[in-house]
């Protein structure tokens, strides 16, 4: 089966994203192509990384799925490049979502889609993996069928895998990762990455949905001076007064300063502010659920282990 690169869909420090066609059977889905250059070997590692996350994590519904993985010429790299075939989210990231509906989601719209995200970091802690970048840029949107839109997170290439601490030593624990303003005080200050720093994300996602800016506010040149980095983690998240009661008891949660105190992903997902429409999808809804969440069994098996060979020869 030949998929063909039609247009980019996004460029960072990693390579590029570009939407992927089948030119032979033009009714299945469309994907999407994560690429980096072979001799980039960090940014190989990084999508290595990334896969084999995916891999393990296959089948949660609010991961965004991995295909199969090759090696091939990309125009835009100009040479050989590693590709990851991805699932393609139509929306676009959460960012996106929250900019086109004018930098503020409802508040019911909030909880569902902070339920989805909470049910994807289960499976992600479950298996020993903290995220280290959870934010609106790395959610991504694919809409359903009945006008509303099913979240799935995405870009684990900076992801914690279980042993890094023993592999890797203190230049694991002290390298800095992430994106500052979603970071929780002990990640930023002490290199400290565990399950915590994706709940205090979490809550900085939350308040982005509600109000499109970040919970958190730049204080000075936080990354090279102590006394900057210090005020820009004591200072309050920026949690909205017009949000309910319960939702600012459900940010307390995961904004508590001490990791040991900040209530994890599961213990969230029973928190009173998630619970009222947990029961309320109808039967109609979760078929279509369904057909985001489980991909099409022939389309995967046209990711054989002929992708796989061919990446081993010319990986050596």
């Amino acid at each position: 089966m030949q998929w063909v690169k039609v247009r980019v869909l996004g460029k960072g420090s990693y390579g590029v994203v570009t939407l992927a066609v089948n030119s032979e059977d033009p009714s299945l889905p469309s994907i999407a192509v994560k690429s980096s250059r072979l001799e980039d070997s960090h940014s190989l590692k990084s999508l290595e990384k990334e896969k084999r996350i995916l891999d393990h994590l296959y089948g949660s519904p609010h991961i965004l799925a991995f295909l199969a993985d090759t090696v091939s010429f990309d125009d835009q790299l100009g040479g050989l490049a590693y590709d990851l075939f991805l699932e393609y989210a139509p929306g676009g990231s959460l960012s996106d979502l929250i900019k086109k509906r004018g930098g503020r989601l409802p508040e019911h719209e909030v909880q569902d889609y902070t339920r989805m995200i909470l049910k994807g970091l289960c499976g992600v802690h479950k298996n020993g993996y903290v995220h280290c970048d959870l934010k609106p840029d790395n959610i991504l949107v694919l809409p359903l069928l009945d006008g509303t839109n099913y979240l799935k997170i995405a870009d684990f290439g900076l992801a914690k895998e279980p042993g890094e601490e023993k592999q890797y030593g203190d230049y694991f624990r002290f390298r800095f990762r992430g994106t500052p303003l979603y970071m929780s005080p002990e990640s930023f200050l002490f290199g400290e990455i565990e399950w915590g720093l994706d709940i205090w994300s979490l809550g900085c996602v939350v308040v982005e949905m509600l109000t499109g800016k970040h919970a958190m506010r730049w204080v000075g040149d936080v990354h090279r001076n102590l006394e900057s980095g210090c005020a820009f983690v004591m200072q309050q998240p920026n949690v909205p007064e017009y949000m309910s009661n319960l939702g600012k008891d459900f940010l307390t949660r995961c904004f508590a300063r001490n990791p040991r105190e900040r209530w994890t992903a599961e213990m969230l997902l029973s928190h009173p502010y998630l619970l009222p429409e947990m029961a309320v999808m109808s039967a109609t809804n979760s078929m279509q659920v369904r057909q985001v969440e489980l991909l099409p069994e022939r389309w995967c098996s046209l990711f054989e282990d002929g992708h796989q060979q061919q990446k081993q020869q010319l990986l050596v």
